[in-house]
Formats: C-alpha cells, structure tokens, sequence
C-alpha cells in the first residue's frame, strides 16, 4: 500500500486509463523522440532517453524511427550544426564535440567530419 492506494484498485484505475487512451506508451514514445529530435539529438541520445524511461526495445527503435520525419540522420546532423553556427569544415573539433554529446552514431559524424 505505497502512497496509500491497494494495488487493485491502482491496477484498475490504470487499465480505466488505458482504454480511454489516456495512457498511450506509442505516443509517449513518439512525442518524446520527436521532442528531442527537434531539439537537434541524435538517434542514440533519443534512444537512451527512452530507454531510461522504461520505454521497450521495440517501440525505442520505432519511435527513433519516426523521428527521422522522412529524413536521414545525416541531415538532422547537418541541421543541428547549422542550428549550432558551426562550419564543420571550418571548426572540425566543435562540430564533432557537439554532435557526439548530441548522441549522432559515429558513422554519420564520420560521414560530416571525414578524417585528414
């Protein structure tokens, strides 16, 4: 009886929330990946955040997927370096900086930042 509520009548009020779609784990996940993506993060912070959130293997993948709104991870990068003003040609060691704590897989910053 944590917080005072039995565990059947919490287990009941939880299910009354689901079917009336008050509780939807696709498009928290969803809303959330897009959130994140907006704000210029890469697959694997979008990921880890879901995760951390008990959110399921299968509908992380999902949902970090449908972020991509119909582009690719490349140009959400490029985005978030525009975003940020920075000339990956100009600031090599920024601009991987940003988009590794930003969580972009390393082949895409590879992909922008190719090695001398």
């Amino acid at each position: 009886m944590a917080m005072g509520y039995q565990g059947r009548t919490a287990a009941t009020v939880v299910a009354r929330a689901r079917e009336l779609g008050w509780i939807d784990d696709d498009r928290l996940a969803l809303d959330r990946a897009r959130s994140l993506r907006a704000r210029g993060a890469g697959a694997l912070k979008i990921a880890a955040d879901l995760e951390h959130r008990g959110v399921p293997a299968p509908l992380v993948e999902r949902a970090v997927a449908e972020s991509l709104d119909g582009r690719s991870e490349r140009e959400w990068a490029e985005r978030a370096l525009a975003d940020a003003r920075i000339a990956a040609a100009a600031e090599p060691a920024r601009a991987w900086r940003l988009l590794v704590q930003r969580g972009f897989p390393e082949e895409v910053v590879q992909l922008l930042l190719p090695s001398e």
